[in-house]
Parts: structure tokens; C-alpha cells; sequence
């Protein structure tokens, strides 16, 4: 095998996009029927924001800007409008050691949860944006609540998982 390949094989990138494949298929099967209080889980949004929150904000954004991409391809929207918004969504969860000196692992906990209820909201906002949907609505709120809530529940997860995604490897 060349080094060439075998970098690229154990790459961050790789392993995000492997990942990132496993969660779009949880997010458009069971998910997508399993709906707590009539809003759907939002596995992606966990991701980028876990990723913003774990690497900062600028190795978050990339994350987010790969894992919305693939989101785009299952939704009906506008290609790259997911990725924007996932984007943003792992950019702001990225920004907590601007706001937190010592970020704890609750507060990183708190932050993923915080960053996808924003993320949650962008969506309707850049759909509206762009003239897709109509204007933001009051159940958009309920929604970002929800969202917010079950991604409480499972960051530490999450963070785990992503903590072993994008870790940087050193092959050859």
C-alpha cells in the first residue's frame, strides 16, 4: 500500500464522512418515525454541533460544512442550504471558549444543546431567505426546544463519538 493512500484511509475527513453516512441513515430511518413530541431528532445538527464545541470553530464549520452537504442529498431543499446551516450551527457551538474559560464537560454539554436549537432556528430563517418555505413561525420556537432537549440527552454520546472522528492521526 502506498502512504499516500493509507493517510487518506486514516484521515479525519474519511472517518467524518464514514460517520457521518451511519448517522444521515439513523436520521432518515429511525428517526424519521420516531417523533417526540411531534418534532424529529436532529442527529445531524448534534453532530455539527458537537464537532464545533470539541475542535473549535474553525475545524467545526468544515465538519459541519461536510455532514450538511450530506444531508443536503436526502432533502428537498436547495443544495447547500444544509450546509450552511450545519456550518453556522458547528461555527457558533465552536465559539464557547470565547464565552467559557475553562469549558467543563457539562458545559460542553450545555453548549451542544444550546448550538443546535440555534441551528434548529437558522434552518427556517436561510429557507426563507432563499425564498424556499414560508415565514418563521411560532411552532419554530416549540421545535427549537424540543430539538434542543433530546440533543441535551445525548451530547455525551455524541461528543464521544466525535472526539474519535475528527482526532488528527499520524501515519507515516
Amino acid at each position: 500500500m502506498s502512504l499516500r493512500f493509507l493517510r487518506f484511509i486514516t484521515s479525519r475527513w474519511t472517518r467524518l464522512v464514514l460517520v457521518s453516512s451511519v448517522l444521515l441513515g439513523l436520521q432518515t430511518t429511525l428517526l424519521n418515525d420516531m417523533r417526540p413530541f411531534g418534532v424529529m431528532a436532529q442527529v445531524m445538527v448534534l453532530f455539527a454541533a458537537s464537532a464545533g464545541v470539541v475542535y473549535g470553530s474553525e475545524i467545526g464549520a468544515l465538519a459541519g460544512l461536510i455532514i450538511g452537504l450530506m444531508y443536503d442529498s436526502v432533502l428537498t431543499t436547495p443544495l447547500g442550504l444544509a450546509s450552511l446551516v450545519l456550518g453556522a450551527t458547528a461555527y457558533i457551538a465552536g465559539a464557547v471558549p470565547y464565552f467559557v474559560r475553562d469549558a467543563t464537560w457539562w458545559s460542553k454539554i450545555i453548549a451542544v444543546a444550546i448550538a443546535s436549537a440555534i441551528g434548529e432556528l437558522l434552518f427556517p430563517i436561510a429557507q426563507a431567505m432563499v425564498g424556499y418555505g414560508g415565514w418563521v413561525e411560532w411552532r419554530v420556537f416549540i421545535v427549537a426546544l424540543v430539538v434542543g432537549g433530546v440533543n441535551l440527552v445525548f451530547a455525551p454520546l455524541m461528543l464521544l463519538i466525535t472526539k474519535w472522528t475528527l482526532k488528527e492521526t499520524l501515519v507515516g
